[in-house]
């Protein structure tokens, strides 16, 4: 039944009690694989109505800010098929994500290639596929892109220096706004399209008030840009975004920096699209991943000093730093979860616990140390909040295979106090003319990649 959307006020708090149905969907799913796949291969559950609850709450908070998806965060193609359907563009940094983008159903203008540097085998796949909006922030790359596709859109991307964030890149990347006038008069000079200002305020953003900084920094570049005879017309804000359970807060700390600088640098009206990078923000909370316990040991700590002798049971599950828990995956929020039931949880003795990945490498631990209740070899172990820089950083070493992935629609029709506009209507209000036939979910859905079966229902 078609919900009119004239209709129905959707607001954040109405969605966040839809967050008990959809863990227990989740969970439902992931007893029903162990059941059923009864193998030692991890697998994530995918929660697709996670991720049209963070699109809504984005257009919510910032509604005149142009979603392009991360595409590195997390490349899974059903999640990118998802995100073309529901109209969401995408940042690139290689031909491998132009690639998986354009399989997905974009189209190439859906596309910026936000790499300031590329190689000119990319480049010139770029020019191929028509994909001319593209970052810069150095001569040489002019000089590159003048000589191999001189019709590209280029942003120039500055530099915003002194953030805390778990992940820099002031010091990778970027221009300094005194450097900016210099590369844009040779652009000029080059006879190159210049369009706007980017900048990347680094991953995992710990200050919210640097997008106004750097809102700020990037106006002077328009400014500056103006005086030399360009008329920028974009300016992309970047990443940074947090996106596991409970970050909302700090989220809506940096969209109220963000709306207020727009308002007085870039007011609406003033002709400057404005576009943002959000990855981990779309992918983090969406993602939990199911480990299995395949051995246990109890280690001696320090058994030669009697008074800080300690025991530590060391559990060694069936993924690793090698797979979905790669480096800086801490950083991203993620919480562990033994899947014990509540007497089980009663009954058991909480214990020091050291978590080791699967792999023969003495470097490959998971968690060095925490408190869990005592486990057993063939039990589970559930984290979540490992939608972001876990599938895409997976390598294949020693022999173990990518984990399997599990995707679901929680149901919405059966709980009448709660009814939200189903996934269609939600694609007709973002404006998305590309509704794939996949993602016409009724209730409940869900599908194994490791399957030539599309869908099965749950």
């Amino acid at each position: 039944m078609s919900v009119n959307l004239n209709e129905t006020i959707w607001h954040p708090r109405r969605e966040r009690k839809m967050s008990e149905v959809r863990n227990q969907a989740i969970l439902d799913v992931i007893k029903n694989c162990i059941v059923k796949k009864n193998n030692d291969i991890p697998f994530y559950v995918a929660d697709f109505s996670d991720v049209l609850y963070k699109c809504r709450y984005w257009k919510t908070k910032l509604p005149g800010v142009e979603p392009f998806y991360a595409v590195k965060c997390n490349s899974d193609p059903m999640l990118l098929s998802l995100l073309v359907s529901l109209g969401i563009q995408f940042d690139c940094a290689s031909k491998g994500e132009i690639d998986a983008v354009l399989a997905a159903g974009a189209e190439s203008s859906d596309i910026i290639y936000a790499h300031p540097f590329k190689s000119n085998t990319f480049l010139r796949y770029a020019a191929s596929v028509n994909v001319d909006l593209m970052t810069f922030d150095c001569e040489q790359e002019l000089h590159k892109i003048k000589r191999i596709f001189p019709q590209a859109r280029l942003v120039i991307r500055i530099s915003i220096p002194n953030v805390p964030a778990a992940f820099p890149l002031s010091n990778k990347f970027g221009c300094t706004v005194k450097e900016a006038q210099k590369l844009l008069v040779t652009a000029q000079n080059l006879d190159l399209n210049v369009v706007g200002v980017s900048f990347h305020v680094g991953s995992l953003c710990e200050q919210a008030f640097a997008y106004a900084k750097a809102i700020k920094m990037a106006r002077e570049v328009f400014d500056m840009a103006e005086d030399i005879g360009y008329h920028f017309t974009l300016l992309d804000l970047g990443g940074g975004f947090p996106g596991s359970t409970g970050s909302l807060d700090i989220f809506d700390k940096m969209c109220y920096y963000i709306t207020s600088a727009l308002d007085e640098h870039f007011p609406q009206g003033c002709g400057v699209r404005v576009i943002a990078e959000p990855g981990c923000y779309i992918a983090c909370s969406a993602y939990t991943l199911c480990c299995k316990v395949i051995g246990k040991k109890t280690a001696d700590m320090n058994p030669e000093d009697e008074e800080s002798y300690k025991q530590q049971v060391f559990y060694y599950l069936n993924d690793g730093a090698y797979g979905s828990f790669g480096y800086g995956f801490e950083k991203y929020g993620f919480r562990i979860k033994p899947l014990l039931n509540k007497s089980q949880q009663a009954s058991r003795p909480i214990l020091r616990s050291k978590l080791w990945g699967a792999t023969c490498c003495s470097s490959d631990c998971i968690v060095e140390d925490c408190l869990l209740p005592e486990m057993e070899v063939g039990e589970y172990i559930i984290f979540d909040n490992m939608g972001a820089y876990t599938r895409s950083l997976v390598t294949g070493f020693n022999g173990f295979p990518m984990p399997m992935t599990h995707y679901v629609f929680p149901p919405q029709s059966e709980y009448k106090n709660d009814i939200l506009p189903p996934l269609e209507d939600f694609c007709k209000e973002l404006g998305s003319n590309k509704m794939k036939a996949f993602v016409k979910i009724q209730d409940y859905i869900m599908h194994d990649d490791s399957n030539d079966d599309l869908f099965r229902k749950g």
